[in-house]
């Protein structure tokens, strides 16, 4: 009777706990036909489709590229008739600060950076990190972070001449730690933070939000289920007012039960 009871638990674990999977393997690691195996993909397709009898799936998305650049999004479904639709939910939040170039005039021998919050409140008598981060051609890499401390003002002064190597300084990184938020940002005009080619503004305002705002992405896919294959029919999300910086979702037309 045990026995039996035993069996009987196994069978209902895996009917509640059962799951399909569907694959296309187009930009997958292990897609031995691919062009380029070891090349960079921009934007890889999901290639692996979890489905869990609890309505709950699990994609994969695995580049061919690199393990290091895998990610995996979960989420609900739901089925009307032949139709499945996922449903995949993110938040989104306000950057923490954000810069203000007050005059553009390089001639200062000297960077001037003021600190303070949106509420215009002055951030004084604060410890800020500050790193100097190097045109990527150079082969310089980032030295030590120093530390200053801002005046009754918000401010701190950085002389040129005790920049090591700037005229190869793309960015200027700082970091600080408010209240019980860490926060960092980059100075910078450059396209990225690590490939210059702009002077850096010598006057700056760092505004820190003290409330940044958040906002939920919604994700939807919809699909057709036929003959043990998924046929993609859509794939849509929310629009937010903060920028949105996680990856697209992009699909293969079609994935095949395994």
């Amino acid at each position: 009777m045990k026995k039996l009871l035993t069996i009987f638990s196994l069978v209902i674990f895996i009917f509640c706990f059962s799951q399909e999977k569907y694959v296309n393997n187009a930009t997958a690691y292990n897609n031995s036909k691919a062009k380029e195996p070891f090349g960079y993909i921009n934007n890889p397709s999901i290639n692996e489709i979890y489905i869990n009898s609890d309505n709950t799936f699990k994609m994969w998305m695995r580049p061919h590229n690199s393990c290091f650049t895998w990610q995996d999004y979960k989420g609900t479904w739901k089925k009307e008739g032949d139709s499945i639709t996922f449903t995949n939910r993110y938040e989104v939040k306000e950057a923490d600060s954000y810069e203000i170039y007050k005059n553009k005039n390089n001639n200062l021998n000297k960077f001037i950076i003021s600190f303070k919050t949106d509420r215009k409140k002055i951030i004084a008598n604060q410890s800020i990190s500050i790193n100097y981060e190097y045109d990527f051609d150079s082969k310089l890499n980032s030295e030590k972070s120093i530390e200053f401390t801002t005046d009754k003002n918000g401010n701190i002064e950085i002389p040129i001449n005790k920049i090591p190597n700037f005229d190869k300084v793309a960015s200027l990184k700082y970091k600080f730690q408010y209240k019980q938020r860490k926060i960092d940002g980059y100075i910078t005009e450059n396209d990225y933070v690590n490939k210059k080619n702009k002077e850096i503004p010598k006057d700056i305002v760092v505004v820190l939000i003290e409330k940044p705002k958040k906002e939920t992405v919604i994700r939807t896919v919809k699909v057709i289920l036929k003959d043990s294959k998924l046929y993609v029919i859509s794939s849509n999300k929310t629009k937010t007012n903060i920028k949105d910086f996680h990856n697209e979702w992009k699909f293969e037309k079609i994935y095949t039960k395994e």
